[in-house]
């Protein structure tokens, strides 16, 4: 919940203050989605929302945001292992959200990399000055989040505005095949199992099955391999999972 002072006094005095930025709030609260929305809005931001983890990562990888609002109690999937998965690849600002308000949640929530916490119930306008705080220390820095980028000469994935090339032409991905080839690139080098594939880019999605990440690094290598056959980016290691190679010496 939300402290009760008057929110329309607090966007009255904060109208245009956040032009140009993206937000996205995640929570399964609608109320607090539906304020949160309004107060960020009037600021100036363009808002998106989400009341759960499978949600919040699709649209976390399609508006690509500023900030991050992002509640600890949400259904299946937590607030820290939401926070966890987007740190994986980016380093967006995070304000996490919790009713619990105890010192072990907040340090969790810091050990998982979110930027700055708020215990329900919140003031409209510390929540408001806390975003403007965060984001203005980010532009200080420089202004980009450090988003994971792979370029090789062949195939070029650039995370901050969603785009894939091969040979410098522009891939269609749908978002859960750009989701799952982040992924890969962000653990190149590494064999990844099927289930850890399935529970980091599926989450906690219900109707899941590792049939789907088999699936997937079908479509992807039919998309960025020249010969899907014989992969050179993302191997298959037999019996284990699968593989990404940065440079792509597959065997051909």
């Amino acid at each position: 919940m939300v402290a009760s002072k008057s929110v329309r006094d607090i966007i009255s005095s904060h109208n245009g203050t956040m032009i140009d930025k993206k937000v996205l709030i995640i929570d399964d609260d609608p109320y607090l989605r539906q304020l949160a929305t309004m107060l960020f809005q009037k600021s100036g931001a363009e808002v998106y929302t989400a009341a759960d983890a499978v949600e919040g990562l699709i649209q976390f990888y399609t508006c690509n945001p500023s900030l991050i609002i992002l509640d600890v109690i949400m259904p299946e999937t937590s607030g820290f292992e939401i926070c966890r998965r987007i740190r994986q690849v980016s380093d967006t600002p995070i304000i996490m959200l919790t009713a619990l308000n105890g010192e072990e949640d907040m340090l969790r929530g810091l050990k998982e990399g979110a930027n700055d916490f708020l215990a329900k119930p919140f003031s409209p306008e510390v929540l408001l000055a806390r975003a403007k705080a965060i984001i203005r220390r980010r532009e200080q820095r420089g202004g980009h989040s450090r988003n994971y980028d792979f370029d090789n000469g062949y195939l070029k994935i650039d995370i901050e505005n969603r785009q894939v090339l091969v040979k410098q032409k522009r891939l269609r991905l749908s978002p859960l095949e750009f989701r799952l080839l982040v992924f890969l690139t962000r653990h190149a080098g590494k064999v990844l199992t099927p289930e850890f594939i399935l529970d980091n880019v599926w989450g906690g999605e219900r109707l899941r099955n590792i049939v789907y990440v088999h699936v997937y690094v079908s479509h992807l290598r039919n998309k960025i391999e020249a010969n899907p056959r014989e992969p050179r980016y993302i191997q298959t290691i037999y019996g284990i999972g699968y593989l990404f190679d940065r440079e792509g010496h597959g065997d051909q």
